[in-house]
C-alpha cells in the first residue's frame, strides 16, 4: 500500500517532489517506493522527464485500478466518526450547468468555509468521465444514460429553446416549429454536444436534417454569435440568462424535459464532502418542490 499510495501521489502531483509534500515524506522515500513497486513488473510505469512524470500504458491501468483506494483511508474515518464534517479539504465539481448549479455550490462554500472547492466547466460527455474516472468527486449535468456504478439526484429540468435576437422576423411568436427553423440559418453545435444531439433529435423525428454555417463550442459563443446576428442558435432554457440583446421562444415539439442531475460514484457516497453536498442538494430539491406544491 505504501508503494502505491506513493505511485498514485506521483501521478497526482506530477512529478515527485510535488507528491513528497503531498504525503509529508521525503522525495528520496517516495523514488524509493515507485522503484519498488516497478520491480514488480517487466516494463516501467512511468516516463520520466526533466519537470515531471508521465503514466505509461501499463501506469494507466494499474493507475485506473488503484485510484480507488484514495478513498480507504476517508471511509475508514467515516466509519469511526460518522457525525464527521468536512474540515480542511477539497471537494472537485465538473459543471456542466453554471447558471443551475451555482447557487448549490455557493450555498455548499457558505456551510463549509474550510473546503476548498475546485470546479471545472466542461461539456456533458466530460463531466461523466471525470466523475467515472475519479478525476471529480461530484458531477453537475443531465445523466441520460444508466451505468451501475454511477448514482444520481434529480435536482431541475428543462427544455430546448431557440434562441434568436429582439430584431429577428420570427421573434415576436409565441412559439416556433422545427419546419420555420428549419428554412432559417442555424448556429449548431458540435456533434458530440448534449443540446445538439437533444436537436438532432426533435428535427430528425419530423425528418428534417439539422445544418448549420456556424458551429460554436458552448452556450456563451452560441449566445454571441446570435447577437451579432449570425443566426438562431439553442439552449435548455435555464441556461440563458435574462439578456436585452436575446430573445427565448420555446419549440413546439421540444416537449422532452432534460434533467440536471447531482452525479457521483455509488462507492463514494459516504465520504466527506461527497456525503454533505449530497445532502444539501437534496435538501434545496425538497424545498424547491415545496415552494411549487404551495403556489
Amino acid at each position: 500500500m505504501a508503494e502505491i499510495r506513493a505511485f498514485n501521489a506521483t501521478l497526482q502531483a506530477g512529478n515527485f517532489t510535488r507528491a513528497a509534500q503531498l504525503l509529508s515524506v521525503s522525495q528520496p522515500a517516495i523514488t524509493a517506493q515507485i522503484r519498488k513497486l516497478e520491480s514488480r513488473f517487466s516494463t516501467p510505469l512511468l516516463e520520466r522527464f526533466s519537470k515531471g512524470v508521465r503514466a505509461t500504458d501499463l501506469g494507466r491501468q494499474l493507475y485506473q485500478i488503484t485510484r480507488q483506494y484514495n478513498d480507504l483511508e476517508a471511509a475508514v474515518e467515516v466509519l469511526s466518526n460518522p457525525t464527521l464534517a468536512p474540515g480542511k479539504m477539497t471537494l472537485k465539481v465538473a459543471n456542466a450547468s453554471s447558471i443551475i448549479f451555482m447557487p448549490l455550490i455557493a450555498e455548499f462554500s457558505r456551510r463549509f468555509p474550510l473546503t476548498t472547492l475546485k470546479i471545472k466547466s466542461v461539456a456533458t460527455s466530460e463531466c461523466r468521465e471525470l466523475v467515472l474516472n475519479r478525476e471529480v468527486d461530484i458531477g453537475l449535468f443531465p445523466l441520460i444514460d444508466e451505468r451501475s456504478e454511477l448514482s444520481r439526484l434529480a435536482f431541475s429540468s428543462h427544455r430546448l429553446v431557440a434562441v434568436l435576437r429582439p430584431d429577428h422576423v420570427l421573434a415576436d411568436k409565441e412559439s416556433l416549429s422545427v419546419r420555420e427553423l428549419a428554412d432559417e440559418s442555424l448556429i449548431v453545435y458540435k456533434p458530440e454536444a448534449c443540446t445538439q444531439q437533444l436537436l438532432e433529435g426533435v428535427f430528425g423525428r419530423h425528418q428534417l436534417a439539422v445544418s448549420g454555417n456556424v458551429v460554436v463550442d458552448g452556450r456563451l459563443d452560441m449566445s454571441e454569435a446570435v447577437s451579432h446576428g449570425l443566426g438562431i442558435g439553442f439552449a435548455l432554457e435555464q441556461d440563458i440568462r435574462p439578456n436585452p440583446c436575446l430573445k427565448v421562444v420555446p419549440v413546439i415539439e421540444a416537449t422532452e424535459e432534460v434533467v440536471e442531475h447531482v452525479v457521483w460514484m455509488k462507492n463514494r457516497r459516504s465520504l466527506p464532502g461527497i456525503r454533505d453536498f449530497i445532502q444539501l442538494a437534496l435538501e434545496q430539491r425538497c424545498g424547491a418542490l415545496s415552494e411549487v406544491s404551495e403556489l
